[in-house]
């Protein structure tokens, strides 16, 4: 497992997470289910970090949690938890595999599980939005009490409005300090069209992070 990228659960890095899982809590309800989207404007922004990080956070408090790498196009988190690609979410929505029979379950992690992004998808977008998404996400809300997914940047495709568009699903959007305002503005915007329900924004410090719910 590359610790480069995960956190200690008791670490400073961490610390904002609880904040922002607290934050979402109250906001979005403590007895609704919810997927929660994380998405960003453009590579780069440390989005799957703050996505796989804010699971294990959530993990050690919600039981069971589930981190789904939605980025069919570039996935990273079989290699950020050292486990393989597929199968996965694409086998998934594809060949109808269970989930709970592929996920990977990480004991020390708060019991953790993680469906990687799977097998290469010739239109991932379409997957993203497609019925049988919808009924998957609609198995795992009901299944878990979390459930994280790493969406790709919003300005490069359209997964994560696709993803956003199911019920119980909703973004947190992450964004880097030293980026500009337009792409943020636009990404918004892009969620929008959707109607998407943006919780919150999520402001990544070079490492240090800032949230906005």
């Amino acid at each position: 497992m590359s610790r480069g990228y995960l956190a200690e659960p008791d670490s400073a890095y961490a610390e904002p997470l609880r904040a922002l899982r607290l934050a979402l809590e109250v906001r979005g309800g403590t007895t609704e289910r919810k997927g929660l989207v994380f998405t960003s404007p453009r590579r780069g922004d440390g989005r799957s970090a703050i996505a796989a990080n804010y699971a294990l956070v959530a993990a050690l408090v919600q039981r069971p949690v589930l981190l789904i790498d939605a980025d069919m196009r570039n996935p990273s988190l079989h290699e950020m938890f050292d486990r393989p690609r597929s199968p996965g979410l694409a086998d998934v929505l594809r060949d109808r595999l269970d989930p709970w029979e592929i996920a990977h379950v990480f004991p020390l992690l708060g019991g953790l599980h993680l469906l990687t992004a799977g097998s290469p998808l010739p239109r991932p977008g379409d997957a993203a939005a497609s019925p049988a998404m919808a009924e998957l996400l609609q198995r795992v809300y009901e299944e878990y009490e979390a459930v994280i997914l790493d969406s790709p940047p919003v300005l490069l495709a359209a997964d994560a409005s696709g993803l956003a568009s199911h019920p119980g699903s909703e973004v947190v959007l992450i964004v880097n300090r030293s980026g500009k305002r337009r792409p943020v503005v636009s990404a918004l915007g892009k969620l929008a069209l959707t109607g998407a329900n943006v919780l919150g924004l999520v402001v990544n410090r070079d490492g240090a992070l800032t949230t906005d719910t």
